[in-house]
């Protein structure tokens, strides 16, 4: 079962709560820019749904690193996580995920500022899965992308990295070389 409700403003944190009761089954569930869901709904959520095997958590500001973490503990079905424009989310997820969740498939950090080449390290040294990867508007360098050409080329499909600053002609070649998808 699938539930989206993304930007759907008028949607309180009551109502998620009944939906984290009532669907315990659901398979993918996209909150994102739900601006009225708190904490506290998303933990009853995500322990509620432990079969999720897609979260949308897209423009969540109250999305910080611990609540990855309890994500990655509760729903170890994962195979897609979007903390898009989660600001407060930084390296120590991707290390958290990494750790917890290394046959993901597809990651979104678009936005993300406080994600760097370190936690970038961390999903390449572990998650040789990961077919999708948007890094756009991160903080990640170089150094995070040569090592996912390094070690993720057998099933990275597709790399984002819009307006990433630190990304050079050569990090772009060495990408296309190793990554044959």
């Amino acid at each position: 079962m699938k539930l989206e409700i993304f930007g759907c403003h008028a949607v309180t944190a009551k109502c998620l709560r009944s939906v984290a009761v009532k669907c315990p089954n659901l398979k993918v569930l996209n909150i994102g820019r739900v601006p009225k869901t708190t904490e506290d709904c998303l933990a009853k959520i995500v322990n509620s749904m432990e079969k999720l095997t897609s979260l949308n958590c897209t423009g969540l500001n109250m999305v910080k690193d611990c609540m990855v973490c309890f994500i990655l503990k509760k729903c170890p079905e994962l195979e897609c996580l979007i903390l898009s424009s989660c600001s407060q989310v930084t390296d120590i997820s991707l290390m958290e995920i990494s750790t917890h969740l290394p046959s993901v498939r597809y990651l979104d950090f678009s936005g993300c500022e406080k994600v760097t080449h370190t936690g970038v390290q961390a999903l390449a040294a572990r998650c040789h899965r990961l077919s999708y990867l948007d890094l756009s508007s991160t903080s990640t360098s170089k150094r995070g992308v040569c090592l996912l050409a390094s070690f993720c080329f057998r099933t990275l499909e597709c790399v984002k990295l819009n307006f990433c600053k630190d990304i050079s002609m050569a990090t772009i070649e060495k990408l296309c070389r190793n990554c044959k998808n």
